[in-house]
């Protein structure tokens, strides 16, 4: 009997004992804990406010190049279509030219046999 009560008063003793230390888990412990806990999810939203503030500027400037390419290619069209007009003026001014080489040989003839 008195070993029944000496692992009863054991048992009720590594009880209590374990209860005050809380099963391993101190105090200082948790709130160490808790404080990283409180410390990740703050740069968590750092980062999140970071890569939301990158995607952005990447969707800005992916709108500025669409922009610069849309430019470009307008640009390109009026360069050929000037390019176009130019040497269309220029095929009409070489028929021009050849036209009045022409008339003026044929006045130098006639003023030849005039003569």
């Amino acid at each position: 009997m008195r070993a029944t009560r000496s692992i009863a008063l054991f048992v009720t003793l590594v009880f209590f004992v374990t209860a005050l230390t809380g099963c391993g888990v101190s105090k200082n412990k948790y709130e160490a804990l808790l404080n990283e806990k409180i410390a990740l999810e703050e740069k968590a939203a750092v980062l999140t406010k970071a890569r939301d503030a990158l995607k952005n500027e990447y969707d800005n400037l992916l709108k500025e190049k669409m922009d610069a390419a849309s430019k470009v290619e307008i640009v390109t069209n009026e360069k050929a279509a000037l390019k176009s007009e130019y040497d269309k003026i220029l095929d009409e001014k070489i028929a021009l030219k050849a036209a009045y080489d022409k008339l003026l040989a044929e006045n130098k003839e006639l003023k030849g046999k005039v003569r």
